[in-house]
């Protein structure tokens, strides 16, 4: 029952969007022009009924005709995040329930590569030699030469005639007076420099809740910040302000990260030595500051910090902080959940070591810092048809012809009236206060009292201006384009104006399209749909609850989905509008100017007038569907002979004709009697419907998705080819 209501309905959808579509059919010509081969493909296709397959062959044409660039298009850049102070001073306040992030992790996500100590840097005086270590001895004067050495794994460099000299442990910038000491045993009269050829690497090892714990070889001259980069630094469940640094079994440093993230601060960072172990511990307590501070986030606690110390921490408080409505949210005993307010004297944000921000603050402790009220109640609005818009400010004294005066009226602008739109009753309504602008800016005696304002006052200037409205013209125009309209011309005037029609012109084929049918008829289409839609639902759902057999409850499923599938094909057929408006026009235009057909124009509206057609298409249940040259005074049943008449399941009573002016008719239409004696026109289309009666018995699922198949074939065939 629903699927014949919905082919019953379909086939009225069908008549007027093949005419709203029907001027599309020049992509057949275009596959024509573009591939012969394709067109006949196509035609076997719709012949056969597959819709997926004319689908993808319309896609492949229209992929075809596309231009192809020469380059690839530029990338946009991504745009940045606003920044706080951007977003503050754009009208957008911080609120106090933005998403806040733990602080300082994020230096560690993208830099890594960058903090691993090179092995060719200088190396200062302090530097302590140890094995794997490199150096180049040039000697110059009674002895000469350049002497490659490195020091051994027992601490040891071996020099000419010397032998063996020991300098492990010694500093860099001892290193060059122990070697000549030793050499002036042998040579006198020389002179030596030592320079630092390759360092030596070293084993570090880098524990705890970091993101890639392991051992690292690193350069000698790696720090302990440098090894933290080198492994992704420590992890959220990490601490940032406990990390400490173990040498054979004991803490030899404790550092905060907070003291090199917050002021760049690295003269806590000590250089590693072999064997070093850096150890980052469970994070500690933490807090949350959000709301009007330079730099909201979640901050780990080192001890005995502050309310004061937290803000001073998260950047101070922006301008923007209501003083009063600093809020503290603590937990308290592991029972509940309270609030405190905080007032500060904002003359002050360092505030006196007795005051409220001298309180300690505690773990999982939430402070928040609530802005101000940004809206200016002490006010008054100009809009509209002015040079300067905007806000102004409210004085006791304050009248309109003043604010006019300052917002200066564009020439556009409407002297006739102004609006003043006042609220009233307790803030409950509105009134507006019409005033003669003319007669305000003339002046006292012209009439029009001058208006004292209040705050909140909206005062509204209208311009006069008539927006421009434009139709577009094209195809066999003899001056095809865009034209200005005036109020209340209609079609033949705008034709006269762009020179008429060519004289390849068919103007029985014209179509004129309009924004607001095309809205209509989207609308009318949902609603449908949407109807459907849920009784094809219901439908179902009584088919499967009264199944007494596993062969119904599987054809009541396929019901279900042959159901939907046409709405798809409905959904579909949807975009294909076009806001057709059916008119017939004739080659003379004054034989149908002042007629009906000669419309009033409006704003987007679009005609289009095709060549002179050559053929009429048959569709639907006949033989060889497809187009027939047109011959004049030829009728719809040599047209259907032509194609071997119609098939056994053709519904014969239900033919039915859309023309190339946009209009259709049937045999049931008034005074057309027998449409097979109808004389047709040149870009006329003919469509034989399916006989779904003949089949109401069959209960096969089978049978029925054929039918249903073809159907949607019928509607998909309209949509794709027209």
């Amino acid at each position: 029952m629903i699927v014949r209501r919905i082919c019953s309905h379909a086939c009225g959808v069908l008549m007027v969007l093949a005419a709203s579509v029907l001027p599309a059919a020049a992509q057949v010509s275009s596959m024509q022009a573009v591939d012969p081969q394709a067109s006949q493909a196509f035609m076997n296709a719709l012949s056969k009924g597959d819709v997926q397959a004319m689908h993808k062959m319309l896609d492949d044409l229209g992929k075809a005709k596309a231009p192809v660039s020469a380059e690839p298009a530029p990338v946009r850049p991504s745009e940045r995040k606003p920044s706080l102070v951007e977003r503050t001073l754009s009208g957008n306040l911080p609120t106090a329930d933005a998403p806040l992030q733990q602080f300082g992790y994020e230096a560690f996500l993208r830099t890594t590569s960058t903090f691993f100590t090179p092995t060719s840097v200088p190396v200062g005086p302090d530097y302590l030699i140890g094995p794997g270590d490199q150096f180049t001895l040039t000697l110059w004067g009674t002895a000469e030469g350049i002497f490659m050495v490195q020091v051994t794994k027992e601490g040891e460099i071996t020099l000419p005639k010397v032998g063996v000299v020991s300098v492990a442990g010694l500093r860099f910038g001892d290193l060059e007076r122990t070697i000549r000491r030793h050499l002036l045993r042998y040579y006198s009269n020389f002179n030596l420099s030592v320079a630092m050829g390759n360092l030596r690497t070293m084993t570090v090892y880098v524990v705890g809740e970091v993101a890639n714990p392991g051992s690292y070889a690193l350069s000698s001259l790696s720090t302990v910040y440098s090894a933290l980069f080198a492994a992704g630094g420590p992890t959220k469940q990490g601490s940032l302000r406990k990390i400490q640094v173990l040498r054979s079994g004991k803490v030899v440093k404790t550092l905060d990260l907070y003291d090199f993230l917050l002021q760049g601060d690295k003269s806590h960072d000590i250089r590693l030595q072999q064997e070093d172990t850096i150890f980052v511990p469970l994070i500690g307590e933490v807090v949350g500051v959000a709301g009007t501070v330079y730099r909201p986030a979640i901050y780990e606690l080192k001890g005995g910090e502050t309310i004061g110390d937290l803000i001073r921490t998260a950047g101070g408080l922006m301008p923007v902080t209501l003083g009063s409505r600093l809020q503290l949210a603590r937990f308290e005993d592991n029972e509940r959940k309270v609030v405190k307010d905080i007032k500060v004297d904002m003359t002050s944000t360092a505030a006196s070591k007795d005051g409220a921000l001298s309180d300690k603050v505690r773990g999982m402790d939430m402070l928040t810092i609530l802005p101000i009220y940004d809206k200016v109640w002490e006010m008054v609005s100009l809009r509209g048809s002015v040079q300067h818009p905007g806000e102004y400010q409210w004085r006791t004294d304050l009248k309109l012809r003043e604010v006019i005066l300052l917002g200066q009226p564009l020439p556009t602008a409407d002297l006739q009236k102004a609006d003043v739109i006042r609220i009233k009753d307790g803030l409950r309504d509105r009134e507006v206060i019409t005033v003669d602008l003319a007669a305000l800016l003339a002046g006292p005696g012209s009439g029009q009292e001058d208006i004292l304002l209040r705050p909140r006052d909206q005062i509204r200037v209208y311009s006069a201006y008539r927006e421009t409205e434009a139709i577009s013209l094209s195809g066999e125009i003899v001056r095809p384009g865009t034209f200005e309209i005036q109020s209340g011309e209609r079609l033949s005037d705008l034709l006269r104006r762009a020179g008429g029609f060519t004289a390849e012109a068919y103007p029985y084929g014209a179509v004129f399209k309009r924004r607001d049918v095309k809205d209509a008829q989207d609308k009318n289409l949902r609603a449908f749909i949407s109807r459907m839609q849920s009784q094809i639902l219901q439908s179902a759902a009584g088919g499967t609850a009264a199944a007494v057999s596993a062969e119904e409850a599987s054809f009541a499923r396929s019901e279900l989905a042959m159901n939907q599938g046409l709405l798809e094909n409905l959904k579909r057929m949807q975009e294909q509008f076009e806001g057709r408006v059916a008119i017939t026009l004739s080659a003379n235009i004054e034989q149908w100017a002042g007629t009906k057909d000669d419309l009033v124009l409006k704003d987007g509206d679009a005609l289009y007038v095709p060549k002179r057609a050559q053929e009429v298409m048959i569709m639907g249940e006949v033989h060889s569907p497809g187009a027939q040259l047109y011959l004049p005074g030829q009728k719809v049943g040599r047209y259907l002979a032509a194609t071997g008449g119609p098939t056994t399941f053709a519904d014969k009573e239900q033919v039915f004709v859309i023309q190339a002016n946009g209009y259709a008719f049937s045999g049931d239409s008034p005074s057309v009697g027998d449409i097979e004696n109808v004389e047709l026109q040149a870009g006329d289309t003919i469509f034989v419907p399916q006989d779904l009666e003949r089949h109401a018995s069959m209960r096969l699922t089978k049978d029925i998705v054929d039918i249903m198949f073809k159907t949607a074939v019928i509607i998909a065939t309209i949509t794709i080819l027209f």
